[in-house]
């Protein structure tokens, strides 16, 4: 039988998102307003997972990441590209791609998937 890894979410902390090209006083900004994630799956089999929690109205700027990736929204609501996305509501969005979004007036929590570790580049 194959090894398997199990991640508790319980047991992950919670920290400010700071990814490669991410400007780091922008990521401290974001984080005193209650921008959060845990990294989960960092690599294990090629996944790379992670559950972001957004407050209410966040708006995250236009930006794109080297790795195509899933977004699925797991709890409240936001607008992703002008598409309304709710609770198992999801995504695919392409490597090199632009999107920004904003989250509803409950907040949003959403799960990312990706095939790699993802550099951030933001939109000119």
């Amino acid at each position: 039988m194959a090894d398997t890894t199990t991640y508790r979410f319980a047991d992950v902390d919670w920290h400010i998102p700071v990814s490669p090209g991410v400007d780091p006083e922008l990521a401290a900004e974001a984080g005193r307003q209650g921008v959060r994630r845990k990294l989960l799956a960092q690599g294990d089999s090629g996944f790379y997972s992670q559950i972001v929690q957004i407050p209410p109205h966040f708006e995250s700027p236009a930006h794109s990441h080297d790795h195509a990736e899933i977004f699925m929204v797991l709890d409240g609501s936001c607008t992703v590209n002008s598409e309304e996305l709710e609770p198992y509501d999801m995504t695919v969005i392409p490597a090199g791609v632009e999107y920004g979004f904003v989250s509803g007036a409950e907040g949003l929590r959403f799960l990312v998937v990706r095939g790699g570790a993802a550099g951030f580049s933001s939109a000119s």
